[in-house]
């Protein structure tokens, strides 16, 4: 079941969601961090604001404005190498924060800009974290079928 953040946002100005996938490691750790987001603020988005948006299939997406266009934004997750467009009215909402733990980050501090900004003005260094990164979700999701199909040997015998 898809969860319809575009009517939970016109109920609520602000929603809590943990959202799934890894798209934007190293920031925000799908599975194990819960988000703040609210409703789209009034003005454009920046450059690096984390807009929650619909794609045309109907799922929403968490990414990062990596440029903003005219009419809309192209959009990348930190842990992505391409890009995509999104229109103004796609967007449903921006993100404030997140929790790592109990620790409360907001995205708006300076602290975290300039993480945010030294992430994608390296390139090189960003290329080889994330190879590292992939690698690691590669071995970690070989074992994982390796253990599955030992156990259900296991329960044949």
């Amino acid at each position: 079941m898809r969860n319809d953040y575009r009517k939970a946002l016109g109920e609520s100005a602000v929603i809590a969601f943990v959202p799934a996938g890894n798209s934007m490691w190293p920031f925000i750790k799908g599975e194990k961090q819960s988000v703040i987001v609210t409703r789209k603020k009034d003005d454009r988005l920046s450059l690096f604001d984390v807009a929650l948006f619909e794609r045309k299939d109907g799922s929403a997406v968490l990414h990062r404005v990596v440029e903003v266009l005219p009419n809309g934004y192209v959009m990348q997750g930190d842990s992505q190498d391409y890009v995509e467009t999104v229109s103004e009215g796609d967007v449903l909402g921006v993100l404030q924060g997140f929790y790592r733990g109990k620790k409360y980050i907001d995205v708006t501090e300076s602290g975290y800009l300039i993480k945010v900004a030294k992430w994608y003005r390296r390139k090189k260094r960003r290329k080889i974290r994330l190879w590292f990164f992939r690698l690691k979700l590669r071995i970690k999701n070989k074992l994982k079928r390796i253990f599955a199909k030992k156990e259900k040997t296991d329960e044949l015998s």
